[in-house]
């Protein structure tokens, strides 16, 4: 099968994984696994999956092949050597260069048709963006709901209902601010360091799994972190005002 660049006329400019193979010296059935691979990280970042088409080979049986435009080649080029890379980037340009004169060609109607494809996909992915901003917003403000509910209080509790209530509050405060658990602990044992004079690294711990939290139940400092907590989540209701 004579692989070459897609005229414009017709679609987008494209190079098959049986040409890449040729350029690369590699297997075509290396090639397509290797594509196969690499295609569901680029389908998350790029909502888009790769084009896929077919070719007759020499018993006459049909098999399947990939039609790749430009930046998709280049992305599954990193797999490659340097040497394999530079023969994909010079064949672009060579069939690039050569599709010049028929890009020029044109109709009038032909471009508009073209065009109004690329609104299209551009479209489509602009409402997929839209759609994950909305929901992640949504289960943000419910989050934010659920902590403007939690109860705090200052007042000494048990010690395990006290240590229940900081873990609790402290992924609320993380789930309503979309800030990683391990960082809001981190944030609260600074506040302990500064404002408390107290730093739960500086105790040593009695077992190897022993967790900070641990350390600062055995060293009866629950009280001023359930405070701490309590002071971020009263400050952030505020900012929300």
């Amino acid at each position: 099968m004579e692989t070459n660049l897609i005229n414009f006329g017709e679609s987008r400019q494209t190079m098959s994984s049986l040409e890449i193979a040729k350029l690369t010296g590699k297997d075509h059935a290396h090639i397509m696994r290797d594509i196969r691979n690499m295609e569901p990280a680029w389908e998350k970042i790029s909502q888009s999956k790769f084009g896929l088409a077919s070719y007759t080979d020499a018993q006459g049986k049909s098999r399947p092949c990939y039609e790749l435009i430009k930046r998709e080649c280049l992305y599954v080029a990193t797999k490659f050597n340097d040497e394999a890379r530079a023969r994909l980037v010079i064949r672009w340009e060579e069939l690039e260069k050569a599709n010049i004169g028929t890009s020029k060609s044109m109709t009038a109607v032909q471009m508009f048709a073209l065009q109004a494809q690329i609104n299209l996909e551009n479209e489509n992915r602009l409402n997929v963006l839209e759609k994950k901003v909305e929901n992640m917003e949504a289960e943000r403000e419910e989050n934010g709901r659920l902590l403007l509910e939690a109860q705090v209080s200052t007042n000494v509790v048990p010690t395990m209902t006290l240590r229940k209530n900081i873990i609790a509050l402290v992924n609320e405060y993380s789930a309503a601010t979309n800030t990683p658990q391990k960082d809001v602990r981190h944030s609260v044992y600074k506040d302990l360091y500064y404002k408390y004079d107290k730093s739960i690294n500086s105790y040593t711990k009695l077992f190897s799994r022993e967790s900070k939290l641990d350390v600062a139940e055995r060293k009866g400092l629950l009280q001023p972190i359930f405070d701490i907590i309590s002071d971020m989540i009263l400050r952030w209701r505020e900012s929300q005002k």
